[in-house]
């Protein structure tokens, strides 16, 4: 390990928790300037450190390092990074240079995370942010689907881990309730490159809620599992387990498609057979959400008739 990564692997823990600059420069057998310049770094990214005087090195935020020591599976290839613009723009850079299917961009930070329609997703330290490269071999209509594959697949490694029950918002969103308000965790962000018979690439980008903070204007829509357990989250144990998970239903959909997962991901679907409100291209529908059908569309119930959605977004 760097000395950068040992430093980060000395401050995991929770809010509060001071380190003398001293005790890092022995621990790590370098000098006191060279700390002080790597938490420099660190700080400037928006690692929650402080300087404390003579004390040292203060936590104001939870801490984890553990994707400073993830592992990725052998079918994958990791690339870490403490910041960045975008871990999906880096992974279609990627795809674009012609990687092969398995790569896999993870930061602690980034200044231009983003979410379905290119909103701004906040990307600050404590989350779980990565991209996945994929390259299947199918026709690039069948790729959709992946998206809700994934937001399983991120749905049972959430309840796994945190053990809070979490629930999909088609076709994207990871939801929990709290205090009688469903709260958003988790995003998937699908974007692909192809033809009508064959697909070129599809990243898969994810941001998870785990310790970071979220700001005071999102917080009425938005949760980290932190706030809920009051535990530090082990990023790295969460992605793993969602990759080895993504990585068995991957090579399942590639043969049968979505219609194995159809009804599993129905039954974490947040309101079924509830009023639904979706934001089309051809304007706003109204409806009763009776399921997704093999193809990963939305079915909506209008005026004893069933819509087939596949593009668009459930508002509230």
């Amino acid at each position: 390990m760097s000395t950068r990564d040992k430093l980060l692997s000395a401050f995991d823990g929770k809010p509060g928790h001071v380190l003398s600059g001293g005790i890092l420069a022995k621990k790590l057998g370098v000098s006191r300037t060279a700390v002080w310049k790597q938490i420099q770094i660190m700080k400037n990214i928006g690692l929650p450190i402080e300087s404390t005087g003579t004390q040292g090195y203060r936590l104001n935020a939870p801490f984890d390092s553990s994707l400073v020591r993830f592992s990725a599976p052998r079918w994958a290839a990791a690339h870490y990074s403490l910041g960045t613009s975008s871990t999906q723009t880096q992974a279609k850079a990627g795809a674009a240079g012609g990687l092969a299917e398995g790569h896999l961009w993870i930061a602690e930070t980034q200044t231009q995370g983003r979410g379905r329609l290119d909103r701004r997703w906040e990307s600050g330290y404590g989350g779980l942010w990565f991209s996945l490269l994929m390259r299947p071999k199918m026709p690039a209509s069948r790729v959709p689907p992946l998206t809700l594959v994934a937001g399983l697949c991120l749905s049972e490694t959430v309840e796994q881990f945190s053990g809070i029950e979490t629930k999909l918002k088609w076709p994207n969103d990871l939801l929990i309730r709290t205090r009688g308000v469903w709260k958003k965790c988790a995003g998937i962000l699908t974007e692909m490159s192809g033809q009508m018979d064959r697909t070129e690439w599809v990243v898969i980008g994810a941001g998870l809620n785990v310790n970071n903070a979220i700001p005071p204007s999102l917080s009425p829509k938005a949760v980290s599992l932190y706030t809920l357990t009051g535990k530090v989250g082990e990023r790295a144990r969460y992605l793993e387990s969602f990759l080895k998970k993504f990585h068995k239903a991957y090579a399942r959909y590639t043969v049968e498609g979505f219609e194995p997962f159809r009804r599993t991901y129905w039954s974490r679907y947040y309101a079924p057979d509830k009023p639904a409100r979706l934001r089309t291209t051809e304007g706003l529908l109204t409806g009763l959400a009776r399921g997704v059908d093999a193809s990963g569309a939305i079915m909506i119930e209008s005026r004893r008739k069933i819509s087939l959605i596949s593009e668009g977004e459930i508002v509230w």
